[in-house]
Formats: C-alpha cells, sequence, structure tokens
C-alpha cells in the first residue's frame, strides 16, 4: 500500500493491489482510494487502518478456503459450516462512508431518501439493474442534471463503502449520466433592474443590487460579510467552489461602494439586518413572485431567477469590452485545462468599476401589478 496526493486540493489517496481471479486466471488489481484529508498525519492512520482491514480480509479468505476442504473429510458427514461474512446494512452506510471523507448536505438528504424508499436491508443486496431502476422512478420527468445529481450522490457513499459492503464496484459506477437539457437564464435589462430595484423589499433590494455590480450568487450575497471588503475590493471564497479553496477579487464600483455605506452593521453580514433563511419556502419564493409581479418572465433568450443578475454582470463586462480572463477571475469561472490565475489579475479587473452606473431613481414603465412584499 502507498500514499500519494493527488488534485487541485490536495488530498492525500491510497494504492493498494489486490488479486481477483477471473476466467483468464489470477490478475493484479490496483484499487484506489480517496482518504479526503489533506493532513499527511491524519491519512497515515487511515492508510493503517486500511491495512488492518485488508489483512483481516486475506485471513479470513484463508479459513474459508480451510474449512471448505476440510468439511467431508474422515466421515464427517455433517452439514459443512458456512462463515457468514459481516454485511453492511444500508442504514450504516453513510456513518461508514464519512469515516473517510466528509459528506455535503445534498449528499446526506438523498442517501437517506435512498435508505427510506429501497426495500433492502443490505449494500451488497442492490444489482445494476435496481440501481438504474430506482434512479428513473425517482427522476422520470426531471431535468438531466436532478439524474445525475442523484446518481453521483448515491455512487459517491456506494465507493467510499466498497470494502465495509464487500463489493468489487459501486451499482451505479456503469450508469450513464445524461445529456443536460436545462435552459440557462437570461440576463436582465437595466429597465427591468431599476424596476426590481424599485419594486423589490428588503433585503432583496440590496441583495439585487450587490449581484448586479458583483456577479455573486444569491448564497454568496446573502453569507457576504463586512470584513470580507478591504478597501475598494471585496474578497471571498464562493460557496460553490468553497471546497476548492478557490477565492475571488471583486473591485468595488463607486456606486455600490455608495450604497453599502448606507446599509445597518447589524452583525458580521452585510445583509445581517435582515433573517437569512434558505431552507424557508417563501423565501425561496420571494424573488420569483417579485418577478412575477412586475410581470418579467421568461423568454426565448432564457428564463429569469436571482441568478439572472450573474448574467447580467458578464453581459455588461462583455459590452463594455473588459477581457474574459478577467471576467472569468471575477466570477470563479475557470477551464478545466487552466488554473484559477486570474482571480489576482487587480489591474484589468478594475475596469469593472468604470462600467455605466445605473439611475436607480429614475421612472420605468411597469405593469400594473406590484410586486409583493414576499420577506
Amino acid at each position: 500500500m502507498a500514499l500519494r496526493k493527488r488534485g487541485k486540493a490536495g488530498y492525500w489517496h491510497a494504492y493498494f493491489d489486490t488479486i481477483r481471479e477471473t476466467e483468464n486466471g489470477p490478475r493484479r488489481v490496483r484499487t484506489t482510494i480517496n482518504l479526503g484529508t489533506t493532513d499527511k498525519k491524519a491519512a497515515r492512520a487511515l492508510e493503517s487502518e486500511l491495512m488492518r482491514k485488508n489483512r483481516e480480509a486475506i485471513l479470513l479468505r484463508r479459513v474459508r478456503t480451510i474449512l471448505d476442504g476440510n468439511s467431508f473429510q474422515n466421515g464427517n458427514s455433517s452439514i459443512p459450516r458456512v462463515h457468514r461474512r459481516r454485511r453492511l446494512p444500508i442504514s450504516e452506510a453513510l456513518d461508514a462512508a464519512e469515516k473517510h471523507r466528509e459528506l455535503g448536505e445534498s449528499t446526506k438528504k438523498i442517501w437517506r431518501k435512498f435508505e427510506r424508499e429501497i426495500k433492502l436491508k443490505y449494500m451488497d443486496q442492490l444489482t445494476n439493474e435496481a440501481a438504474f431502476d430506482y434512479l428513473q422512478e425517482n427522476c422520470d420527468g426531471a431535468s438531466g442534471k436532478r439524474f445525475n445529481n442523484v446518481r453521483s450522490a448515491l455512487n459517491s457513499v456506494y465507493r467510499l463503502t466498497l470494502m465495509e459492503s464487500g463489493l468489487d464496484e459501486s451499482p451505479f459506477a456503469r450508469i450513464p449520466q445524461r445529456r443536460l437539457q436545462s435552459k440557462h437564464q437570461r440576463p436582465f435589462t437595466e429597465d427591468e433592474f431599476v424596476r426590481i430595484y424599485q419594486a423589490a423589499p428588503e433585503p432583496w433590494r440590496s441583495a439585487a443590487l450587490i449581484a448586479w455590480f458583483t456577479g455573486l450568487r444569491q448564497k454568496d450575497v446573502f453569507l457576504l460579510r463586512w470584513d470580507d471588503i478591504q478597501g475598494d475590493v471585496l474578497t471571498t471564497v464562493p460557496a460553490k467552489t468553497s471546497r476548492f479553496g478557490r477565492g475571488v477579487q471583486i473591485p468595488i464600483h463607486p456606486q455600490l461602494a455608495a450604497e453599502l455605506a448606507k446599509l445597518p452593521h447589524v452583525n458580521e453580514r452585510v445583509l445581517g439586518a435582515w433573517k437569512y433563511t434558505p431552507n424557508y419556502i417563501r423565501f425561496r419564493r420571494a424573488f420569483g413572485e417579485i418577478l412575477d409581479g412586475l410581470g418579467i418572465r421568461d423568454n426565448e433568450r432564457g428564463i429569469v431567477a436571482f441568478n439572472s443578475l450573474r448574467d447580467s454582470f458578464v453581459t455588461r463586462c462583455d459590452a463594455a469590452g473588459i477581457p474574459r480572463h478577467a471576467i472569468r477571475g471575477i466570477v470563479g469561472h475557470v477551464s478545466d485545462e487552466t488554473t484559477d490565475l486570474y482571480s489576482h489579475d487587480l489591474t484589468t479587473a478594475r475596469l469593472v468599476q468604470g462600467l455605466p452606473s445605473v439611475n436607480l431613481d429614475r421612472v420605468v414603465k411597469t405593469s400594473k401589478k406590484r410586486a409583493r412584499n414576499c420577506v
């Protein structure tokens, strides 16, 4: 067994070889396990535990071989004793998986639903066909993204518990992902944004303004802290890429800086004067109800949502001639072939401070419906 550090996150991986019987005879197979830690001392401890379990498994196979060979020797006509191996119950899989790596809340939620609905007791009872049927039944009619997320979450738990389950492969491993056909959101026009700003109650009014000038996602806007703002630069690690430790630096537009100065300092969050309750269904629907009240709808260009403010920011940067690499660094988009070299290119990124200001007080023609106070 050997330890190696892999990937951008620098997690330690354990490598060990096993001998498996195949149609063509014994074959050496290399197994790789992500230990889920960047600490070498912790990785050594996990490696020792894996080696101990591997030795126990080898010893158990030898004992079985001896028992099977001596069952009916010396006139012993009794029924041969079968040693039943330990099997991992599905109800214990989450705990077993988290011994190797911490799991996200969405993965835990998807697994608990699987645990409630699947009519099996042990991990090794699920076949490839049954795994595919479960995805079909639970994601039928859902988007390709939903299908892929559920498949990936269940596959992660199975993959982390292969040793405990006595499996060679996850039953979800060979199920192909679906092609994504979800419709992307469209950017808001400046008139639409002004109408949203004028009609929206707090905290959506300030949240929309922050997203308009920074391109941050909704969660990052509401979790933004005062100490993330140093001078005229905002530095934060977006929640979506936090597992990679990838931060972004966003120069603050003068108009946004003036509005931020007016916000009350209640706690460490910039929008701390208002409750952030993303799991509360009324909160999740609030921004969509504001858009409905203003008659701002989906169209052939895409859907409208809070994330449309992010698209609006990128669109305005493009129109202003800001280089694509600088935009990519600000919003945290990094291609697979490159590393995040551009989030520190503040000289070019400061061009966003020259984006046109918005006349937030001008009268814009709007529908007769008024936005509801959804907070």
